[in-house]
């Protein structure tokens, strides 16, 4: 992305009639009660909005190691056309743009640069990745241009500062402590950890070791690889001779399945624990056969492929959406879903706010307390003071004999009847009473439904 002058001198040619804070602009007059605008270098409140469009864009790994997680924008394409078909969003149309940036910060950053400058747009929507969010979060931020649903739970990019950008996902503090626990439940003497050499990988390994040596459980052997790396080989042949109960992957794309397939390979069997990013059909259709059994993960969401909602209401109008919408997506890909729910997310977050401009937008984003029918019972979308809005998670342990996952009890491990969860809740000790999906007794202000 162009730097925050140069950033800043492209809008300004255009739009020299725009009111800047401190220069005649009433943030009150522009749903600024949060006076979100008082440190902007610059302030467009209604840019990419016109009487009848809503221009967003995104950038995202169309291409490359991680092209599986980028089909994000096949769910979430879909989600908005159909509530466009719908009559949009107070009469506007939204108009998305994707662009594909290979999971390559400076890539994104140019993406995002052309998004803002050339395109006009609103906001940006659904960023994929913590290096590559890291790499706009701040030109956004300067410039006052929502930056919401960021594909990511790294603590680094949850920061209280950056009030114009707002995490989707779970934090990977969260996960890392939930994958933990269910190690120290499980009795291991030993983890080890194989994670990708950034900030993505950094955010699960920090999180992941305290509550480990806490518990009097060595941590062992702990590897990286770079993204680009073609191979992880090395690093398994390590691991193995460590030979430890445990091993948490932190991993992305293709090198998940590497990683399975090779621990498969060395006839160590340690207990898999992996990051979320590692349990979406696509890459699962790599592992070769056995590989990954028994793997533990964490959701959050309905996956397409559980068994359990196969006659799930919201699933079905999602595949039927995909159909007509997204025809060349794969209605069972993890990645595809998660596109649909933060279009859910999105849309409820436009139509809560006062008015249609940016400040109104990321106040409402702020405010949010959300169900929508593509979560699991109970999860909810509540950032209210929080820059962490998701803070539950469900276990799961992935079958490779019917390549399906099935929930278990944190505590025991064991498979859950069908029908059941045990939320993990940030803050409490992961044992949670099992309950039925239809018992949260939230108040649901949504349910995502157009």
């Amino acid at each position: 992305m162009a730097s925050t002058g140069s950033l800043l001198a492209a809008v300004l040619l255009v739009t020299a009639c725009t009111a800047r804070v401190g220069d005649g602009g009433d943030p009150a007059s522009t749903g600024d009660s949060l006076n979100l605008t008082a440190d902007c270098l610059h302030y467009d409140p209604t840019a990419g909005v016109t009487t009848d469009t809503i221009k967003l864009g995104t950038s995202l790994p169309l291409t490359g190691a991680l092209a599986i997680p980028g089909t994000f924008h096949f769910g979430l394409e879909a989600y908005l056309a159909t509530v466009n078909a719908e009559g949009g969003v107070n009469g506007r149309k939204i108009e998305l743009t994707v662009l594909d940036d290979g999971y390559d910060p400076a890539k994104t950053a140019t993406n995002v640069n052309e998004l803002v400058n050339r395109d006009k747009v609103f906001g940006i929507v659904g960023i994929l990745g913590t290096a590559t969010a890291l790499a706009v979060q701040q030109d956004l931020q300067d410039n006052c241009v929502p930056n919401l649903f960021i594909q990511t739970g790294a603590p680094v990019v949850a920061d209280p500062a950056q009030t114009w950008s707002q995490i989707q996902f779970p934090t990977y503090s969260l996960e890392a402590q939930a994958l933990a626990q269910r190690a120290i439940n499980a009795g291991v003497k030993s983890v080890s950890i194989i994670s990708q050499n950034d900030a993505f990988g950094k955010a699960y390994v920090d999180a992941l070791v305290s509550p480990l040596k806490d518990a009097g459980v060595t941590v062992g052997t702990q590897v990286t690889y770079d993204p680009g790396a073609p191979s992880v080989e090395t690093q398994i042949t390590q691991l193995a001779a460590d030979g430890a109960d445990a091993v948490f992957i932190a991993a992305l794309g293709t090198k998940c399945p590497q990683i399975l397939n090779g621990i498969k390979s060395s006839r160590w069997n340690p207990l898999l624990l992996s990051v979320n990013f590692c349990t979406s059909r696509g890459l699962l259709g790599l592992l070769e056969d056995g590989a990954g059994d028994d793997m533990i993960g964490t959701t959050w969401y309905k996956s397409p492929t559980d068994p359990q909602f196969a006659q799930d209401g919201a699933l079905a109008a999602y595949r039927e959406a995909l159909a007509k919408y997204s025809p060349a997506a794969d209605p069972d890909e993890d990645f595809v879903l998660d596109g649909w729910l933060v279009g859910q997310l999105l849309v409820d977050v436009l139509k809560s706010a006062e008015t249609l401009d940016r400040a109104s937008v990321m106040r409402a984003a702020h405010e949010a307390n959300l169900h929508v029918d593509t979560m699991l019972d109970g999860v909810r979308f509540a950032a209210a003071g929080t820059t962490e809005p998701i803070g539950q998670v469900q276990l799961r342990r992935y079958d490779s004999a019917s390549k399906t996952f099935l929930f278990i009890d944190p505590k025991s491990g064991d498979d859950l009847p069908a029908g059941k969860t045990s939320l993990i809740i940030r803050g409490t000790n992961p044992s949670a009473d099992v309950r039925e999906p239809s018992a949260s007794g939230a108040p649901r202000p949504s349910d995502g439904k157009p």
